[in-house]
């Protein structure tokens, strides 16, 4: 047994080296990529509906290797939500909505499920890969809101200007042309905050100013936030060895007799 168990890390071992160095034929110094999608809300109001708004973003990508690296991502997109749309009674009664322009920026480590070169062989054009960090979010513009919260404001400006996210990324890439690839993800947003709109749970709002309490926003703890989005990107790498695609050979009958002739 012990024999059988030595043997299968010897073999392990040389087969990690063999790899290693074919995946040296292949230099990934990095990625650079621009996305665009759609971004939703999952907060207080209006929980049972989903509103979608559009959302832009840049990102750099620095490659350690062929499966691990560590991307840096910036990304607006404008958030909301409104209780009128939702089909839940104590949404429609209290009313409450809001639209925001926000800002984000974030690093997160990505990783690939499978051997992934741009402009490589056939056999590394493809991947799906996974990535989670941490985020920074800052509220650009409060386009309206309406929910007469208590909230003080001081409060509610120093949370909702700045508070952080917690992303976790799912996506895939295919390699389109050379150093070009395509990437579809869906990236989640957990948040350490429960004002992104406006409402809190420990807060209530008013109905008027003579009514001391009104509507609460719904105990689910933290909001949060997710996008799902297609992009394009272009990698920093370079191809040394046999990882390189070659051209096609003309195996015509015109080819053959030249080299006879030769």
């Amino acid at each position: 047994m012990g024999k059988r168990i030595l043997f299968l890390f010897c073999f392990l071992y040389v087969v990690q080296n063999a790899l290693a160095q074919h995946h040296e034929l292949s230099e990934n110094n990095g990625e650079i990529g621009v996305v665009m999608g759609m971004a939703s809300y999952k907060g207080d109001i209006a929980p049972d509906v989903q509103v979608f708004y559009r959302n832009y973003g840049v990102f750099y990508k620095k490659q350690f290797n062929n499966y691990v690296g560590i991307r840096l991502n910036a990304e607006l997109q404008k958030l909301g939500s409104a209780d009128m749309l939702s089909s839940d009674p104590y949404s429609l009664l209290r009313n409450s909505n809001f639209l925001m322009n926000s800002f984000e920026l974030s690093l997160m480590g990505e990783f690939y499920f499978l051997n992934y070169i741009s402009g490589g062989s056939r056999n590394n054009k493809f991947t799906p890969y996974l990535g989670f960090g941490i985020g920074y979010l800052k509220n650009l513009e409060t386009i309206h809101k309406d929910n007469t919260s208590f909230i003080p404001d001081l409060e509610s400006a120093r949370i909702l200007n700045s508070s952080i996210t917690l992303p976790i990324n799912l996506g895939v890439k295919y390699n389109i042309y050379g150093q070009f690839n395509l990437l579809g993800e869906v990236t989640y947003r957990f948040t350490n905050f429960d004002h992104l709109d406006f409402l809190q749970d420990t807060y209530s709002t008013e109905i008027s100013y003579n009514a001391p309490l009104g509507f609460q926003g719904s105990m689910t703890g933290n909001d949060q936030f997710f996008s799902a989005k297609l992009g394009i990107s272009y990698s920093l790498n370079k191809i040394y060895g046999i990882e390189q695609v070659k051209p096609p050979q003309n195996k015509g009958l015109l080819n053959r007799f030249r080299r006879k002739v030769n």
